[in-house]
């Protein structure tokens, strides 16, 4: 849940902040061209929201991680997870196993960058840094 609260509210703000930072030009041209309120929503304010929720996803994945984990070191209860883990290879001094849960811990965040990076390229491919070069 920690983490779930953590990166529910970066994600929404800076989703909010780019419906709200679309260009007022853009708006008016889809308008003059004859879109109603619905196909400048789904043409124009939404990409542009895209573009800024995909910007705050990648560095919200660490804080997620970084939550989970918290929370498994507050919760106190052994859950079997890796942060569970940490906790007690800190209290028998077992560097070998402390390494693993950091190492796994590294594997999964590079792994869900790399996830919502291809998401990202899927749903963005509109933009110029995503177009595929000939």
């Amino acid at each position: 849940m920690l983490a779930w609260t953590i990166v529910f509210f970066i994600v929404f703000f800076n989703t909010f902040r780019g419906a709200r930072s679309v260009d007022a030009d853009l708006i008016h041209s889809a308008r003059f061209l004859g879109a109603n309120e619905r196909q400048i929503m789904t043409t124009v304010i939404v990409p542009s929201a895209l573009a800024w929720t995909f910007a705050s996803l990648t560095p919200s994945i660490s804080f997620a991680l970084i939550g989970v984990v918290v929370g498994e070191f507050l919760g106190g209860e052994s859950g079997g997870g890796l942060g569970d883990l940490i906790i007690q290879s800190l209290g028998t001094l077992n560097a070998a196993d402390m390494m693993v849960a950091l190492l796994t811990l590294g594997v999964i965040g590079i792994v869900m960058a790399l996830g919502i990076k291809q998401v990202e390229m899927r749903l963005l491919r509109w933009r110029p840094e995503y177009r595929t070069r000939p």
